[in-house]
C-alpha cells in the first residue's frame, strides 16, 4: 500500500527526473532519507520511525493506515524479513508513539500536552515474525491480506473479526481474499471467523453482535424498521440496539436526531437501547451483566402492537 509522502529511493528519478531538483529538495528539508525511502513532512512520523529501522507496520498499525476501523490495542506492531527472535529494542523506538485516534480508528497527530500535563506513555514494539526471506513488495505498508494474516496470528478472534468486517465493509478485502486468508489459519480460528459479515458499520457493532450470537440470541443487523430509519442491531422481535462507533460524542445535532428516532421507535413498541464505545471496549466487564438481565426478562420476545 502506497502512503503519501513516502517514496522508495529507486522510484524517485521517475517521479522527479531532474537531479538538481532532487538535490534541492533534500538540501531544503522538503524531503529526507529514511532507510530505503525518501520521506516528506506529509509522511506519518511513527511510520517513518519504523522505515528508518528497515521495519514496516503491520497488524493494527497497518490496518489503521488501510483505513479500517481499529479496535483498542497496545504496542507498535511491526515486521521485517528473516526475524527469528525479537531483538532488543533500539533507542529510536522510544520515539515511536501510537497516533491512532480512538474516535475514528485512523492515524492522527498526537495531541500536545498542556502546561503541566504528562506526555502520553510510550508504547512497546510488538515484532511479528513472518516466514519471509525478502520484502513481499516495494510498498511501505503491506497489502491488506498480509496485514490481516499477521493480525489473525496476533490478536483475539474478536479483534480480528472487527478488522475483517471493516475491510469487507469498505471493499478493501474481497470474498476470495478472505477465503484464502481463512484457509491458511488454524482450523479453530478459521471456523470462528467464517461467520464474519460485510454490513457492520463499526467495530462496536461487530463486538456486540458477536457476543449475542455466541449466546444463540437471534439477531439481525442494519435493519430498516421504518422508511429512512435503519438500526444497527435488531435482537429478537422488538429490541433495537444502536452502537456508538466513536469514543467522544460531540455532535449536538446527531444527539438530538438519535433521541428523536428513539422516541419514534419506542412509540411503535420497540425496546430501544444504546451502547457507547466506552461500554463496549473500556468497561465491557460490567456491560454483559446488564444485557443478560434484559435477555432473561425476555424483553426481546414481545410482540409489537398491530
Amino acid at each position: 500500500m502506497k502512503i503519501p509522502g513516502v517514496i522508495r529511493k529507486p522510484r524517485l528519478p521517475s517521479i522527479e527526473p531532474d537531479p538538481n531538483v532532487r538535490r534541492r529538495l533534500l538540501r531544503d528539508g522538503a524531503m529526507r532519507s529514511a532507510g530505503q525511502w525518501y520521506v516528506t513532512p506529509e509522511a506519518p512520523d511513527d511510520l517513518v520511525a519504523l522505515l528508518e529501522m528497515d521495519m514496516r507496520p503491520t497488524c493494527l498499525d497497518a490496518a489503521a493506515l488501510h483505513g479500517l476501523w481499529v479496535p483498542v490495542g497496545h504496542g507498535v506492531h511491526a515486521f521485517c524479513p528473516r526475524v527469528t527472535s525479537a531483538p532488543a529494542p533500539p533507542p529510536m523506538l522510544t520515539q515511536i508513539r501510537r497516533r491512532i485516534d480512538p474516535r475514528t480508528g485512523r492515524l492522527a497527530p498526537p495531541p500536545q500536552p498542556g502546561p503541566g500535563e504528562p506526555r502520553r506513555p510510550l508504547e512497546p514494539l510488538i515484532l511479528h515474525r513472518p516466514s519471509l526471506r525478502t520484502w513481499p513488495d516495494d510498498d511501505p505498508v503491506p497489502d491488506i491480506t498480509l496485514t490481516l494474516e499477521h493480525a489473525a496470528r496476533c490478536l483475539t478472534t474478536l479483534d480480528v473479526a472487527i478488522l475483517i468486517e471493516s475491510a469487507l465493509n469498505k471493499d478493501v478485502l474481497s470474498r476470495r481474499q478472505l477465503d484464502d486468508l481463512l484457509a491458511g489459519l488454524p482450523r479453530k480460528k478459521s471456523a470462528s471467523l467464517g461467520r464474519v459479515r460485510s454490513d457492520a458499520q463499526s467495530g462496536t457493532e461487530t463486538a456486540v453482535r458477536w457476543w449475542l450470537e455466541q449466546r444463540r440470541v437471534p439477531v439481525r443487523t442494519q435493519v430498516r424498521v421504518l422508511p429512512g430509519i435503519r438500526v444497527d442491531i435488531l435482537i429478537g422481535t422488538n429490541w433495537l440496539n444502536e452502537c456508538d462507533s466513536k469514543r467522544l460524542h460531540d455532535d449536538p445535532e446527531q444527539y438530538h436526531e438519535d433521541r428523536r428516532r428513539d422516541l419514534t421507535l419506542a412509540a411503535l413498541g420497540y425496546k430501544v437501547t444504546r451502547l457507547t464505545w466506552e461500554q463496549v471496549f473500556l468497561t465491557w466487564d460490567r456491560t454483559p451483566a446488564v444485557l443478560m438481565t434484559l435477555l432473561q426478562r425476555r424483553l426481546h420476545r414481545r410482540a409489537l402492537p398491530v
